[in-house]
């Protein structure tokens, strides 16, 4: 049974409550990277796949896909992988297509939740522009951060400044989400460079976390109620105590692959919300284990965490074929813990 709104909120905005909530989220195109302006079918896939899954997953709130609209446009750029072309960028306009297309995936996907609270996903631009440096699903992700790198260290002032233009952007997304639908706030999704030449603490604070916090200002001052994720797919690492001064209200993090627990992320991160605790791993308790280990496994979470400001969740994204069977035993638990 779905948690009222109410109690929902209380936790998101670090109250105690009696029931935990929880929630889970999953991609529903093939390739979460197929370009909706291009392939329009993704957005039905989109949106078919979000009214099943609220149909059969009774998650207590929910971060919606962006499938189709992975791709940032690039507009006036030939090739980002080359630095002659990344200096021609021009920024998006509040008419753009990809913007607008983002705001009109956002209502419908209100329309399939209900009232339940909704969060949109925002990528940061450090990942934006690293995505657009490979053929997803044709290379590895880890090609993506090498190919950055020489970028970055062929010529940092220009790919800050691209950075720059990526995050005004963004802000723009942001504002026409939050003034144009009635979703309750964003996700922020935002990691490290997957390099060794940048996985540094100089380049986290000279680059990232500046123009992290450039767009988490802007998130803030049109949505007071936001949730912040240090993505951790496919085994990416992260340093948790880097980003104890990022401003968003709520953290997600990979607490198999980063070393903090909920609860220890929860001391961490300045007594904030805090969501998530479950691996999302094919091998992990919530993919593979038993009802009984499912279940025992968040009231373990949530003895260890408490339940101010708890939110049970996943590492990030779970599989296309998870079952949705324990999904729903694992939020039975945290309801009942």
């Amino acid at each position: 049974m779905v948690l009222k709104r109410s109690v929902v909120m209380a936790a998101l905005q670090n109250q105690t409550v009696k029931e935990v909530p929880a929630s889970f989220w999953r991609h529903f195109a093939l390739n979460e990277f197929t370009d909706a302006q291009v392939h329009s079918g993704t957005i039905e896939t989109n949106l078919n796949g979000h009214k099943e899954y609220y149909q059969k997953v009774g998650v207590d709130f929910a971060k919606t896909m962006l499938d189709g609209y992975f791709p940032y446009p690039f507009h006036g750029v030939d090739n980002p992988r080359y630095l002659d072309d990344l200096k021609k960028l021009q920024p998006i306009t509040l008419d753009d297509p990809w913007l607008i297309g983002q705001v009109e995936l956002a209502r419908h996907q209100r329309r399939l939740l209900g009232s339940q609270p909704m969060f949109v996903t925002i990528f940061s631009p450090l990942i934006l522009l690293k995505w657009s440096l490979i053929e997803h699903y044709a290379e590895p992700l880890e090609l993506a951060d090498a190919r950055f790198t020489d970028l970055y260290q062929q010529d940092p002032a220009l790919v800050k400044e691209v950075l720059e233009i990526i995050a005004q952007d963004q802000i723009k997304v942001v504002q026409s989400l939050m003034n144009q639908t009635d979703i309750d706030g964003i996700y922020y999704s935002t990691q490290e460079i997957q390099d060794s030449r940048l996985n540094d603490i100089q380049f986290f604070n000279q680059v990232m976390e500046p123009i992290d916090q450039l767009v988490e200002v802007g998130i803030n001052q049109v949505s007071p109620l936001n949730i912040l994720h240090i993505c951790g797919f496919a085994g990416a690492t992260n340093h948790l105590e880097w980003y104890t001064d990022y401003p968003l209200q709520v953290v997600n993090w990979a607490t198999t692959v980063d070393g903090y627990t909920l609860g220890e992320g929860k001391n961490l991160f300045h007594d904030k919300a805090v969501l998530g605790g479950l691996d999302n791993d094919f091998q992990g308790i919530l993919y593979a284990g038993t009802k009984k280990e499912i279940q025992e496994t968040v009231k373990r979470l949530i003895d260890e965490a408490g339940k101010q400001g708890v939110l049970i969740g996943a590492d990030c994204t779970v599989p296309r074929d998870i079952s949705y069977e324990h999904l729903n035993w694992a939020i039975e638990a945290a309801h009942q813990a």
